[in-house]
């Protein structure tokens, strides 16, 4: 059930996001809110493992409409030196999700049974639709011409935007493939009662990094700190080999990775809204759907290096050497829309 919501999130988000373009993005919020209430209703309620199933499809459906769209909201909210810390605000949850929701959605289950967790997600999507309801947030009014569908798929043919992409790509799967395997790694090295201290680290260190990233990006802009936290990360995880030598240092480590990590996430989202404004959603669907399928590439290519005889302690020189490749990339990706801010501006004719 958990590959039926993650699959169907990152397969449809690109899909189905341009075909809400021309409403309201309040509209689509609380309306996918309620939906997602409704589908974990039926996972509670469920008399079959085939109803479970799709009512998970459906959950996966409109989470990653709701996901695209939350974003793009924020931003269009917030005045321009505050878009990082909106998209921050928005990535808090997701975050908070991965540091507190897991763990207590898990304890739910096994006190109270499976059907409970699911009864949680309800009343609290139903309580945020609520909310949403009596206090809809001020949308802009946009007036732009309604476009064809074709034209919303637009961005995916411009090289500029699909090299942007393409850094997300090589550090969510670098990331995504050596955490999949971490427990292993640190029960080789720590007692069980520690690698609970240790993944603790990492959270935090998550929800720090979900914050900073987007107040770097209203005082830097998205660049900057993209490459510093690229450029930390790569450094770290080729220092991991001695980093799990004690206790303090792996705590140290970890918290690094996770702020490195989640760190990318606001502004690798203002720098896509940047590139194609009107098509935000699009664009923040599709790079929620490479986080989706660096999970998915990264545990599967680990598992292949670890079987064809790649030493589990080994692991992370491959997650650094792809991360390297992904600063490599963004430095690429940043001079080439720079010069084409640049000739764009030409074209308009207004000063460079």
């Amino acid at each position: 059930i958990v590959t039926a919501y993650a699959l169907t999130y990152a397969l449809i988000a690109p899909v189905v996001v341009p075909f809400t373009a021309a409403f309201r993005q309040t509209r689509i919020v609380i309306g996918t809110l309620t939906v997602f209430a409704i589908a974990n209703m039926l996972c509670a309620t469920t008399p079959s493992y085939a109803v479970l199933i799709a009512a998970r499809i459906i959950a996966g459906i409109v989470a990653a409409l709701y996901t695209s769209t939350a974003y793009s909201l924020a931003a269009s909210l917030a005045p321009d030196t505050r878009k990082g810390a909106a998209l921050s605000a928005v990535a808090l949850g997701f975050t908070g999700s991965a540091v507190f929701g897991v763990p207590i959605g898990t304890a739910i289950g096994d006190i109270l049974g499976w059907r409970m967790t699911f009864w949680l997600v309800t009343a609290v999507s139903t309580l945020s639709a609520i909310i949403l309801c009596l206090r809809p947030p001020k949308e802009p009014v946009r007036h732009a011409a309604v476009v064809s569908i074709a034209a919303r798929f637009a961005p995916l043919k411009d090289p500029t935007i699909l090299l942007a992409m393409l850094p997300s790509v090589f550090w969510n799967t670098a990331n995504l493939m050596s955490y999949t395997y971490l427990g292993a790694l640190l029960a080789r090295h720590h007692e069980p009662r520690t690698v609970v201290f240790l993944f603790l680290a990492y959270g935090c260190g998550g929800l720090a990094g979900s914050q900073l990233g987007g107040r770097l990006v209203d005082r830097f802009g998205a660049i900057k700190p993209l490459m510093a936290f690229l450029f930390v990360a790569a450094l770290n995880q080729a220092a991991m080999g001695l980093s799990l030598q004690t206790t303090i240092t792996t705590a140290v480590a970890l918290a690094i990775w996770s702020v490195t990590g989640w760190g990318t996430f606001a502004p690798q989202q203002a720098r896509l809204i940047a590139l194609a404004p009107s098509n935000s959603p699009l664009l923040i669907a599709i790079n929620h759907s490479i986080i989706y399928f660096g999970t998915a590439a990264g545990a599967a290519m680990g598992g292949a290096l670890l079987a064809h005889g790649l030493p589990l302690e080994r692991l992370h020189w491959v997650t650094a050497a792809m991360l390297a490749i992904a600063v490599g990339i963004l430095g690429i990706s940043a001079a080439g829309s720079g010069k084409g801010n640049l000739l764009r501006q030409k074209m308009a004719g207004r000063p460079s």
